[in-house]
């Protein structure tokens, strides 16, 4: 450890604690809108200058300057996410640094004294306080900052975790809810991380690198090691590729972020302003295509425990790794980090490895868990069809991986909401047709370009198309002209597959309903043509919101629930799961039991795999 831990570390903990009580007791909530109510005109021109460059650079400047995402695409903020750069998306405190910098270095080349030095860096630290607007991170960063600056003119110099616990304190004096801000949390971990780790992991990995590389591994190697129990506690993935991926993209980032700065200032001289515009923009797309591929390569996260033991063994991790940073205690640390560490992916990747063994080769319907999202697998002959995507690609491409399936010939996108085609992007250039529902704006029709780009043929879903997938036939049985509907889940791609004349006793039929609303449920049962099948993809997610005598009238042995864990929807309800069980369906939940698998044994009888069994792995149905 470089530092020890200065006085005011315990008051600022205390401080934590009383401003987090006080927020939640009194409901205090910051309100700083007014403040800069004129420099809400710039982030709108940079915005609009930005959106003019096509494709991840226009989308993703704004948010590596302003820390504004609004822009910016649910697929390339997922893909950002598995290579631990969403941080990059929010305005950190190195920014902040830079711009004190760079203003220091340039009144020391105009040869000003000292006082000058300090003051042109304060002045370019409060114009860039209020040209980003006051977030959490930056707040943090600006305070600590001024700090150092009035220490160098003092003559003292400051221990930076000193100077970071006098942040906090000040911070949330002036603002308690930041006590409850995972930004600013994150950033105090990540700036301590820097404090205290940095040196001494440069230190120990030059031993076997040049200094000037050491220093680039130990900057995002330390920022992680103290960030990533509160990331893990949010999200409970592993980024394999992280600290590659801030490795490669770290030259570009203040490059992006200097000339978008220099933009936003220099915007009444379009031609300079366009210019910084343009460098910035460039560098922005090297960081969405290391995003995008690193989040593309092979297991680019591991799972990791969830809930509160997976916090303890995170924590554990990143105490282990600090404290092998000391001389006296480093075997200690390494056994704690290593113990903690294995036991954590024994607890999931192990515990996945053991419950694959047991999943069956020949599964013909398969329902991947991609949290509050659909995306349903049905397989038959080698021939295979993919229902939904769900909202990102990273879950939908790990279910893929994990079913051994490269290639799609059919993907039917039931309707454009995020939950069930946000995904698209990892089965672009992948599949042989696209059938989709209505589209309704300029996003749909992206996705369907994206799609058709990358090779697929294009179909509209109507009632009455149909088609075969093996020995399958299927049928589209809504949307209907004769009843349109509004694009969504009115208008959701209901999809039948039933036995063909080739079929034996392992072919498993099966109806998807998408997010299909009980109404048109309703219109569905009485256009007739439905019989008993084996497998329904329940409606919505499980909402109440259903035809129940729909479900009695296939009468489904096994039905699938596409849900996220602890969902805000309270899906799925008790009602659809009475109804459920009211006709003898075994319920498989994505959220319970992660991947499930549905198959036919060479015997007739019908049987599910749950990749995550709260009850027997393996369920039998002999009912036709």
């Amino acid at each position: 450890m470089t530092d020890r831990i200065p006085v005011l570390a315990f008051p600022a903990a205390v401080a934590w604690l009383f401003a987090w009580w006080l927020t939640n007791a009194q409901g205090y909530r910051r309100n700083v809108d007014y403040l800069f109510p004129w420099v809400a005109a710039l982030h709108d021109d940079f915005r609009l200058r930005a959106a003019q460059w096509q494709g991840d650079a226009g989308a993703l400047v704004p948010g590596l300057v302003l820390g504004n995402t609004d822009a910016i695409p649910e697929s390339l903020s997922d893909a950002m996410q598995v290579t631990s750069l969403t941080h990059l998306m929010a305005v950190s405190g190195s920014n902040c640094a830079i711009v004190v910098a760079l203003a220091f270095g340039i009144a020391a080349l105009c040869r000003a004294p000292l006082w000058g030095r300090v003051s042109a860096s304060g002045v370019a630290l409060i114009c860039f306080v209020m040209v980003v607007g006051p977030d959490p991170s930056v707040i943090r960063s600006s305070i600590m900052a001024a700090i150092g600056l009035a220490a160098l003119l003092w003559g003292r110099p400051v221990v930076g975790v000193t100077a970071l616990c006098s942040a906090i304190l000040i911070s949330l004096a002036v603002d308690p809810t930041l006590s409850h801000s995972i930004g600013f949390v994150l950033s105090v971990a990540a700036t301590l991380g820097l404090l205290v780790l940095a040196r001494p992991i440069t230190e120990f990995v030059s031993r076997w690198m040049p200094r000037p590389l050491a220093a680039a591994v130990a900057i995002p190697l330390s920022a992680a090691i103290a960030c990533q129990p509160i990331i893990l506690a949010l999200s409970p993935y592993l980024p394999l590729y992280g600290i590659a991926a801030n490795i490669l993209a770290e030259p570009a980032v203040p490059i992006a972020t200097v000339c978008g700065l220099l933009s936003i200032v220099l915007s009444p001289i379009p031609f300079l302003s366009d210019g910084l515009l343009a460098l910035a923009t460039a560098m922005a797309s090297v960081v969405a295509v290391i995003a995008r591929t690193g989040a593309a390569l092979p297991y680019a996260r591991l799972p990791w425990p969830s809930g509160e033991w997976g916090i303890v063994l995170a924590t554990l991790v990143s105490l282990g790794v600090t404290v092998t940073m000391t001389q006296r205690w480093r075997v200690l640390g390494g056994v704690v980090a290593a113990t903690a560490a294995t036991l954590g992916l024994a607890l999931t990747v192990g515990a996945g490895r053991v419950a694959w063994a047991s999943a069956p080769r020949d599964w013909s319907w398969a329902q991947c868990d991609v949290g509050q999202g659909d995306a349903v697998l049905v397989r038959d002959s080698g021939r295979i069809a993919v229902i939904d995507v769900g909202r990102t690609e990273a879950p939908i491409r790990e279910c893929l991986a994990a079913l051994g399936v490269a290639r799609v010939d059919t993907l039917i996108l039931t309707h454009f909401d995020i939950d069930h085609a946000g995904g698209f992007g990892a089965l672009v250039g992948r599949v042989e047709t696209v059938i989709h529902g209505p589209t309704d704006g300029d996003a749909d029709v992206a996705t369907i370009e994206s799609l058709r780009s990358g090779g697929a043929q294009i179909e509209v879903a109507e009632r009455g198309l149909t088609g075969t997938l093996g020995r399958l036939v299927w049928r589209v049985l809504w949307p209907s002209d004769a009843n349109p509907r509004e694009p969504g889940n009115p208008s959701s791609v209901t999809v039948l597959f039933e036995r063909g004349a080739d079929c034996d006793v392992t072919c498993v039929t099966g109806l998807d309903l998408g997010d299909l609303p009980g109404a048109e449920q309703t219109l569905v049962r009485l256009a007739g043509g439905i019989s008993p099948i084996d497998v329904v993809k329940v409606s919505h997610h499980g909402s109440r919101d259903q035809d129940p005598e729909l479900y009695r009238r296939v009468r489904a042995p096994i039905a699938l629930i596409g849900v996220g864990a602890d969902n805000d929807y309270g899906h799925p309800t008790t009602e659809t799961l009475d109804v459920l069980a009211g006709v003898g369906s075994t319920v498989a939940r994505s959220d319970l039991n992660g991947i499930v698998l549905v198959w036919r044994a060479s015997d007739g009888e019908l049987r599910v795999w749950r990749e995550r069994a709260t009850e027997p792995r393996f369920t039998l149905n002999t009912e036709e």
